[in-house]
């Protein structure tokens, strides 16, 4: 981790050190910069990593961590389109890519997540076990909203929600709502220096 809290690691396994920067806290505003430590940078954000699936759609959303406990940083991403009303939509793309992912979002594998209509999404550390889970800000319909958990696992990558984590939010204008958890990367990662080496 950098000191501004930026992830640096070897995301897509060429060896070289890659950077996840996300200023939103949110998922929102996640770029990789693959390649930033050796100086050959393509930088991609959200909606490149989520592919056409994502297309047109009013949030996009990603987040990197070692959800299924494999040593390697997997990609989670949704995209959802607007809000239509009291009925929630589900997602056009709501899913885990295994890592090492490409720059084109593409990964070993993927896994298929059932979150509902999500607008915010963030790493966290909701059973104090120090390795990743998502958070999820979730509208459950008739103006209902909710942060829930899906728990990392090597067994099941990321468990469905047991509704053991789940917290009704209050509607806000913030994209961060106030019970979001923030455990961030930062809880599972080394600070390390600029050159990608640890501090």
């Amino acid at each position: 981790m950098t000191a501004s809290g930026d992830l640096v690691a070897d995301l897509d396994g060429d060896g070289h050190a890659d950077q996840v920067s996300d200023p939103s806290r949110t998922g929102a505003r996640l770029t990789i910069a693959f390649g930033a430590v050796s100086g050959h940078r393509t930088q991609v954000g959200v909606r490149k990593l989520a592919g056409s699936p994502g297309d047109a759609q009013e949030d996009v959303l990603a987040a990197v961590a070692d959800f299924n406990r494999d040593g390697w940083s997997d990609l989670f991403i949704v995209a959802t389109g607007a809000w239509r009303g009291d009925d929630p939509i589900n997602p056009s793309v709501s899913e885990m890519r295994l890592g090492p992912f490409s720059a084109a979002g593409r990964g070993q594998s993927v896994r298929h997540l059932d979150l509902g209509e999500t607008r915010g999404i963030a790493v966290a550390d909701y059973n104090h076990d120090h390795y990743p889970d998502l958070a999820a800000f979730v509208y459950a319909g008739d103006g209902v909203y909710e942060t829930q958990a899906r728990l990392g696992s090597k067994a099941t990558r990321l468990a469905s929600d047991s509704g053991k984590y789940t917290v009704e939010a209050d509607r806000t204008d913030d994209d961060t709502p106030s019970n979001m958890p923030h455990s961030g990367l930062s809880s599972f990662h080394p600070q390390c220096a600029a050159n990608g080496s640890v501090v």
